[in-house]
């Protein structure tokens, strides 16, 4: 009760304010300093060890954790008014959330894919930070409620994506004006996608744009050492998520499942990974990338060292904002 308390006035304490009780209690990691506003957020933020639960408690936690966020608006609310229609996908009547801004531009369409370890969170938490990049971008979204785990394991939420993708071309968007967004585990199942497509010889589109990307079920690199705790996201939850995911243990090594052992030689889009310092999945992020460029594909990164997994939906932060905003200039120009 007090911690939802103080989530909710939170953001109107100024920031010198905060700078003075947590300057002496931030954490420098490689160099760089966690933003004070971002370590005061994530010290008032309710923290819940996943690895825990049995199956049996998941669907409970799920229910808790999509009120929280329903309740608890941490994205800036969009300028402008979004207009929103609800479709269903008919294999497994998935929702499809189309987000149309004033004055989009109708020959473009963002396919979203929303985070949550492929466990948690929908459509409906992801909500306004969806509205507020449409917005933003001027662009239509498309997001996409792709079944869970561990009810439905890998590949089940690839299929969904893949049916999605096929909705957005039967709908009449080239496959130009395509590009794929995702968040976290969203960001997986983007990039999990757009190779599948590669690996079969099929028309790809025409960008992918992925944050703080889970990449590699080792979850062995020296970031998730560093921040194996204390930085919302922690490494003990990320086991549990991939295993949650994983359908065999022969998934590790499917090029679709870890991204790491994707063939870098196919044809892949313009891509843009989003890291922060403060996250587990910083290193292999950046691995990515970086496997990405020597495969000679269009790729950059973009680092924000100062902050943590998840900020992309924290807009409410100042830095964050700032991140955001830095991140949707780039991103225009491979739109």
């Amino acid at each position: 009760m007090l911690q939802a308390l103080a989530l909710k006035v939170f953001f109107f304490v100024p920031i010198w304010v905060l700078k003075i009780f947590f300057f002496k209690k931030l954490t420098v990691i490689r160099g760089h300093q966690f933003d004070p506003q971002a370590a005061a957020f994530l010290s008032v933020t309710p923290k819940t060890n996943l690895s825990v639960l049995s199956n049996n408690q998941i669907a409970e936690t799920r229910k808790t954790i999509d009120e929280s966020r329903k309740k608890n608006k941490l994205s800036l609310s969009p300028s402008n008014k979004i207009t929103k229609k609800d479709h269903l996908l008919p294999n497994h009547k998935l929702l499809l959330r189309e987000y149309q801004p004033i004055n989009c531009d109708e020959k473009k369409a963002v396919l979203y894919f929303h985070g949550g370890g492929y466990v948690l969170s929908s459509v409906d938490t992801h909500d306004d930070m969806v509205s507020y990049m449409s917005d933003s971008l001027g662009i239509k979204f498309y997001s996409l409620d792709y079944r869970l785990s561990p009810e439905n394991k890998y590949p089940d939420s690839l299929n969904d994506a893949l049916e999605a993708y096929a909705w957005l071309i039967n709908r009449g968007f080239s496959l130009k004006g395509i590009s794929v967004w995702g968040v976290s585990a969203g960001a997986h199942l983007a990039a999990s996608m757009v190779y599948y497509l590669s690996t079969r010889d099929q028309e790809l589109p025409g960008s992918q744009f992925l944050i703080y990307p889970m990449c590699d079920p080792s979850c062995s690199t020296e970031s998730y050492e560093l921040l194996s705790a204390g930085y919302f996201l922690t490494k003990s939850n990320m086991i549990w998520f991939w295993d949650k995911l994983r359908g065999h243990k022969e998934d590790d090594v499917d090029s679709s499942f870890n991204l790491l052992k994707f063939d870098f030689e196919k044809n892949l889009p313009s891509t843009i990974i989003v890291t922060a310092g403060f996250d587990p999945l910083s290193d292999e992020g950046e691995i990515y990338a970086y496997l990405l460029h020597k495969g000679k594909h269009n790729v950059k990164q973009l680092h924000y060292p100062a902050m943590f997994h998840g900020f992309a939906s924290v807009t409410k932060l100042k830095a964050a904002q700032i991140a955001v905003e830095d991140f949707l200039r780039e991103y225009k120009k491979i739109l």
